[in-house]
């Protein structure tokens, strides 16, 4: 049996239905989700979802198909193709929850994930809030894997470095199991 899928993204101004609304749209197309995830950011709903289907629809004939959605919601909606050896999520081997905490500050993700780039870190998860609090707390949660030629030491070697640049705190926890 033959499969085609796509990415599917999809923004706006956070209501209750939204989920709803979005499945439906897959539903009535026999559109199956295989993996999906969903945030509020703000006050704006975020959907990412690999999706797939029996049918070769055309992107445009998809997105189309949001129609009702978009304008009830003012929904953005991003589709493309995707082949099947995208949607293959390769098991971390050495993971790691790193949480980064300051002051606000501009540069705080491009520090850490730039050092992370550049000793072949592999961000899986990133997370960012501003806390409510009377003195605003940064705060920066990732899952990364972790090289295996690497070892925790030479990890926080590395988040020590561009810490230290921006003056921000941080924390490592080895993670044992991926679980959702």
């Amino acid at each position: 049996m033959c499969k085609y899928f796509y990415a599917l993204t999809v923004i706006s101004k956070d209501r209750i239905g939204m989920v709803a609304s979005i499945s439906e749209v897959l539903y009535e197309r026999d559109i199956s989700i295989e993996d999906s995830v969903s945030t509020l950011l703000g006050n704006q709903f975020t959907m990412t979802l690999i999706i797939s289907s029996k049918k070769n629809y055309g992107v445009l004939e998809l997105k189309k198909a949001f129609a009702r959605a978009r304008k009830d919601l003012e929904l953005s909606v991003s589709l493309r193709r995707i082949e099947k050896e995208e949607i293959k999520t390769k098991e971390p081997e050495n993971l790691y929850s790193i949480s980064v905490y300051g002051e606000d500050r501009v540069g705080i993700v491009y520090f850490v994930s730039k050092a992370f780039a550049e000793n072949d870190i592999n961000i899986l998860d990133l997370r960012t809030r501003l806390t409510k609090a009377d003195a605003p707390v940064y705060v920066m949660i990732m899952d990364i894997d972790l090289p295996q030629t690497m070892d925790e030491e030479k990890l926080k070697s590395i988040l020590d470095s561009a810490c230290k640049k921006i003056n921000v705190d941080y924390s490592v926890r080895k993670i044992e199991t991926y679980e959702l």
